[in-house]
């Protein structure tokens, strides 16, 4: 028999899993697909229920000296209405998915959801976003790129619950591109983005993440670390030598909404055009 539990606080829902393996669901926009039949039937789970979006505190946006927090029940559109939240990810939101769905869905949803196309991901990657996780015994911090460790694999116990990301302030200036059937209300074939500053015409930071390409979203620090403190025009001489390192890291599959080919080449003219603009 599948029990389906609905909490009225925090603690309650954490006593719950500590009794319970379930799915957590908060918009649900993610995981009544996985466990869609068809439009006469129920979805199927094969486990117990928590029904978190009730769970008022944690609807939150706030910020702190460590950056800006969003809690595990905060829908997108109120992250994107929000002034706290990075332009970069309101961006994002920009894209993602139609209207309806933005007043249902969460971005610890996406995030939970560890699926590498999750478009939110690879600007949280890129803004070294890390969540903040609890259980009933103990409250841990973990960075995303250490959460998700493969397609929908993630670093969590059964008794455990995201409760916020931490998005800590960044002085960037960024590049979002997704490439879909659509310019937004699609899954992306390959999502990007890539962050920088520059100070004295000279690479100061350099952030690149791509989504849909491999089984997690790709960030490699140490080959960004390679060209800073590069002038401008220096950078740009690099460019091949740059999409030779990335085109050895990222992964691309064939799937039903394209081929592995299309998605390496995409990829490195996104790169291509970046390190370009960051020249001009």
């Amino acid at each position: 028999m599948i029990n389906h539990y609905v909490p009225s606080s925090l603690q309650e829902a954490l006593e719950i899993l500590s009794n319970h393996e379930c799915y957590i669901i908060a918009g649900g926009t993610d995981l009544m697909v996985q466990k869609h039949r068809s439009s006469t039937l129920l979805p199927v789970f094969d486990k117990d229920v928590l029904y978190v979006n009730d769970l008022e505190e944690l609807n939150y946006i706030k910020k702190d000296e460590k950056g800006v927090h969003i809690g595990a029940t905060t829908k997108y559109f109120e992250i994107e209405k929000s002034e706290l939240v990075p332009q970069a990810l309101k961006d994002v939101i920009k894209e993602l998915a139609s209207p309806n769905i933005r007043n249902m869905a969460t971005l610890i949803g996406n995030i939970g959801n560890a699926s590498p196309a999750g478009d939110t991901l690879v600007m949280l990657y890129v803004y070294d976003a890390y969540l903040v996780i609890q259980s009933l015994e103990q409250t841990r911090t973990i960075m995303i790129k250490d959460f998700i460790t493969g397609v929908r694999k993630k670093n969590i116990k059964p008794n455990e619950l995201i409760t916020e990301v931490v998005i800590p302030y960044q002085d960037l200036n960024y590049k979002w591109v997704k490439v879909g059937n659509r310019a937004a209300e699609s899954i992306s074939k390959v999502s990007f983005m890539g962050a920088f500053k520059l100070t004295n015409n000279k690479v100061k930071d350099l952030r690149i993440a791509f989504g849909s390409v491999s089984t997690t979203v790709v960030r490699n620090r140490d080959v960004e670390n390679k060209y800073i403190g590069l002038s401008k025009a220096e950078l740009v001489k690099k460019s091949d030598e740059i999409l030779k390192d990335y085109a050895t890291l990222i992964s691309p599959i064939n799937d039903q909404r394209s081929t592995k080919d299309y998605r390496q080449r995409v990829a490195m003219n996104i790169l291509e055009k970046f390190i370009k603009d960051i020249g001009e």
